[in-house]
């Protein structure tokens, strides 16, 4: 019998459990998963004009600003100083190199103190995902395993673009690309071997190694990294040699109240957006660009900030210290140029205030929404107002509005032409008194004006007068829409996101956008009030209207071409009041320049001599002549005759106020004619002229018993008066109190007994109550 065979012995299990548990931590190194990570969180936010130039770069999440460099788009010289600079090894280790721990180690002993590191650059990249800050040991592992876990699943040029998008560079900047604009002005491709050298020393240390306070430290370790550089010998001499020149790091000042609308309103990236921008799992990186190109042209912004510091002696003159101008493409709705104090950086007087969205009150720039109400109800601009001393109902019982004038005077009959092109605020008291304050406050809110909040009552008929506020932003919308024909769109200050252009709608009819354009343009219409050949007038059509508020605090004009509209505002952000200035001699100059400068622009040069209407006539109106007197068509003995635009379908009514040499008033008239001068003449038929009514009996005409006055802030006091009249035989002498007046008595506060006496001695008296 042979020797027993030996069974084979099995191996341990415990060596079976080991070598299961072995795997299973290289499987968790290699595949763990990694750190939440959000492009967007280290990423801010580029704001560009519409031509692409930087207006501002605001910090992203992280706190810094950086732009965001594609793992294919990294370039060469600043791969190469990266790797000298941090990880000569950086193409042979698996993400952590025992060569460089060993070696970081023998320094620091030799040294008594850390003066070298051992990371990799793909353990400072686990760093910057995980935003260590402490330098512990359990903190240098979990570097370490998520640095496994890159090196598994990233290309080694994937891994050095996560370092160089999200290494700091100093001065609040994260990533090569914003570092090589900030300090050197230029794109990452473009920089020389010395630039890239100096930026791959920066994220070492980047505070020690600024250039703005230590340059001499700056460039010594410039020049370590140049030596560590693969450079051929010519090459690295000339690096060596070069001298870096550094842009000037400060950011734009540009348009900021327009960056901070930007800054609120821009749509942030979506939930999708944001997981598209995070690392792709294959085959690089997807795009992260984070722009937001706005309508905004800096140019023209440029000039108009230039033009409003043209004129700040002449508006510090008045007693203005702030300007806020606007310019919108009247085509596409697009902002051009948003200017909102003329100072952003003024702290003395609010110049961080946006006075393009700060509501103030509008003055007479409401005025063309009235009379495009009443033309909308059939009126047209040879319709006649009575520009005549007038009391007016309102909301409150016994209480009179009584308008009166900027300049204090009274026109008798004023056609609307005339009265919306001069600015007379009898008369549009006058139609909107006709027409009711509920429908003007109905058409300005379908205009855009969404502040006013209150009833019509509560306006009354100072709407139209503009006692109410309302914001130069609101007031540029409303009239760009009589510049496209009566249609409206809704402004935007982005570029792109409107696929077909705007959409637009209907505010008014085409004729009468057509009727208040052609007003706005009649440089005649408005002589007689604003003379000719100031800041109103230019060398083709510009609808144009200014505004003054209550106690001139503020001082406007708006305007439009076929192109552009351009609206200014001059005042005080603390409401105080301005010296002297009115739209016209406080914002009308600078509303001269910007449009003619902002036409040159739309244009490529300025439009001299091109008349083509703004808007052109509708097909339902016709050129007439009328009288420009009564605005009825002329008869024989009318005097003087105007050209009129008219509703073809409009039945014709001949003047019947003229007369062979004599004109018949009608009765709201007389009594203005005869204080003008101009005798009560009726027709001729009647045989004889018509005597002025006579009685025994004395009687006060003008004011009537408990009326009560309104005194308009907005009126210089020496306009703000009452005409005093009475019927009698014989002349009559007034007294206010008891103290002799003028006929023509200057309004003061409070309760008064107003007595006329005649030359018998006989004396009738009222009360009234002036507020």
């Amino acid at each position: 019998m042979g020797p027993k065979r030996r069974r084979a012995k099995s191996p341990p299990l415990h060596w079976l459990f080991v070598l299961i548990a072995l795997s299973a931590t290289a499987l968790w190194l290699r595949l763990g998963p990694l750190p939440d990570f959000d492009v967007t969180h280290f990423q801010s936010t580029t704001i560009l004009d519409r031509n692409g130039e930087v207006l501002y770069e605001p910090l992203a999440a992280s706190g810094n600003r950086a732009q965001w460099l594609s793992a294919d788009k990294l370039p060469p010289r600043v791969v190469d100083a990266t790797i000298a600079a941090e990880d000569r090894r950086f193409r042979k280790h698996i993400g952590v190199d025992p060569l460089a721990v060993a070696r970081a180690t023998l320094h620091n002993l030799r040294a008594r103190r850390i003066v070298e590191g051992g990371s990799t650059i793909t353990q400072q990249v686990a760093k910057l995902l995980l935003q260590s800050h402490d330098r512990s040991l359990r903190t240098k592992w979990r570097e370490t395993v998520v640095a496994l876990r890159l090196e598994h699943r990233y290309s080694k040029n994937e891994i050095l673009a996560m370092y160089l998008n999200l290494a700091p560079y100093g001065n609040r900047i994260t990533g090569v690309a914003r570092a090589s604009r900030a300090y050197f002005a230029c794109g990452p491709e473009s920089l020389t071997a010395a630039q890239s050298a100096f930026l791959a020393s920066l994220p070492q240390r980047p505070s020690a190694f600024n250039p703005l306070r230590d340059p001499v430290k700056a460039r010594a370790r410039q020049q370590l990294v140049l030596a560590k550089m693969n450079l051929p010998r010519v090459d690295y001499e000339h690096a060596r040699s070069e001298r870096l020149q550094f842009a000037k790091n400060a950011q734009p000042a540009l348009a900021m109240h327009f960056i901070e609308h930007v800054l609120v309103e821009w749509r942030p990236p979506s939930a999708a957006e944001s997981e598209a921008r995070k690392p792709a799992p294959e085959g690089g990186r997807r795009s992260t660009e984070s722009v937001v190109r706005t309508t905004l042209d800096a140019n023209l912004q440029r000039a108009v900030a230039g033009i409003i510091e043209a004129h700040r002696a002449d508006l510090l003159r008045h007693g203005a210290h702030s300007a806020a101008v606007a310019v919108l493409d009247n085509a596409t709705g697009e902002w051009l140029a948003w200017e909102g104090s003329g100072n952003y950086f003024d702290d003395g007087f609010g110049g961080a205030i946006d006075g393009v969205v700060t509501p103030r009150q509008p003055g007479s720039t409401l005025k063309p929404f009235t009379y495009a109400l009443a033309f909308e109800d059939g009126e047209t601009p040879a319709t006649v107002i009575a520009d005549v001393p007038s009391h007016f109902p309102t909301a409150e019982q016994g209480v009179v509005y009584t308008p009166h004038n900027y300049d204090g005077r009274f026109r008798g009959p004023l056609r609307v032409r005339s009265a919306l092109a001069g600015s007379e605020n009898v008369p549009a008291v006058a139609m909107l008194d006709k027409l009711g304050p509920e429908s003007l406050l109905r058409l300005l809110r379908n205009a855009g004006f969404n502040g006013l909040q209150h009833t019509a009552d509560y306006y009354g008929l100072g709407l139209t007068l503009g006692d109410a506020e309302v914001t130069l932003e609101q007031l540029i919308t409303a009239y760009s829409a009589f510049a496209r024909g009566g249609k409206q769109i809704t402004p935007t200050m982005f570029l792109a996101g409107r696929p077909g252009g705007p959409e637009a709608r209907r505010l008014v009819s085409a004729r009468t956008a057509f009727y208040i354009t052609d007003i706005l343009t009649d440089p005649e219409a408005r002589a007689y009030a604003f003379g000719t050949g100031g800041n109103l007038d230019f060398p083709f059509p510009v609808a144009v209207k200014t505004g003054t508020s209550q106690s001139y605090r503020d001082n406007w004009t708006i305007g439009y071409t076929k192109d552009v509209t351009v609206g200014v505002w001059v005042g005080n952000f603390d409401r105080s009041e301005l010296r002297g200035s009115s739209g016209m001699t406080g914002a009308a100059p600078i509303f001269n320049a910007v449009m003619l400068a902002a036409m040159k622009r739309a244009r490529g040069s300025l439009p001299i001599g091109d008349w083509t209407p703004i808007v052109p006539p509708s097909s339902d109106v016709e050129s007439v002549e009328i009288c420009a007197l009564s605005g009825l068509r002329p008869s024989p003995w009318c005097e003087s005759i105007r050209k009129e635009w008219l509703p073809t379908n409009e039945q014709a009514r001949f003047c019947s106020w003229h007369h062979d040499g004599a004109i018949d008033w009608p009765a709201e008239y007389r009594e203005w004619a005869r204080g003008v001068g101009q005798v009560f003449q009726p027709a001729p038929r009647r045989g004889r002229l018509e005597s002025l009514p006579h009685t025994a009996a004395l009687k006060i005409a003008n004011p009537a018993e408990g009326a009560t006055y309104l005194i308009d802030p907005t009126l210089r006091a020496e306009f703000q008066t009452l005409r005093l009249r009475a019927i009698s035989p014989t002349r009559v002498q007034w007294y206010i109190d008891e103290r002799k007046v003028e006929p023509e008595w200057q309004l003061a506060r409070g309760a008064h007994t107003v007595t006329a006496m005649d030359e018998s001695g006989r004396r009738e008296s009222v009360r009234i109550f002036v507020k």
